[in-house]
């Protein structure tokens, strides 16, 4: 499997960035096949999704799902949620493992980005 990272800050405790949807899609389906599963998305790299309104980034593959596939796949948003709350181990948090967001989060105004 292609190894590359596009991310500026590279660890393996790290998650990447720098990667579009399309990007998680594709990379999801290259661990399905090393893995030996049926792909849960069909991506169509050459055809224009004309659903796809967004007005960021010009990738708009096409892409559909093989439903009761068991291969690898994103979370869906309800799924998302209950990870984040901190799901089973969660203790009301308001966000995930504080109710201090500068504890758990890094975004622009903690960053040191200006």
């Amino acid at each position: 499997m292609d190894r590359s990272n596009p991310s500026q800050s590279k660890s393996d405790k790290l998650p990447v960035e720098m990667v579009s949807w399309y990007d998680a899609l594709d990379y999801c389906n290259k661990r399905s096949i090393q893995e030996g599963l049926k792909l849960y998305y069909n991506i169509i790299k050459n055809k224009k999704d004309f659903n796809n309104q967004s007005e960021y980034g010009n990738l708009k593959w096409t892409v559909t799902i093989n439903s009761g596939s068991k291969g690898n796949r994103l979370p869906t948003e309800i799924e998302w949620e209950y990870a984040v709350s901190g799901g089973q181990m969660s203790k009301s948090y308001t966000y995930s493992g504080s109710n201090e967001v500068n504890e758990v989060a890094w975004y622009w105004t903690n960053s040191g980005d200006k």
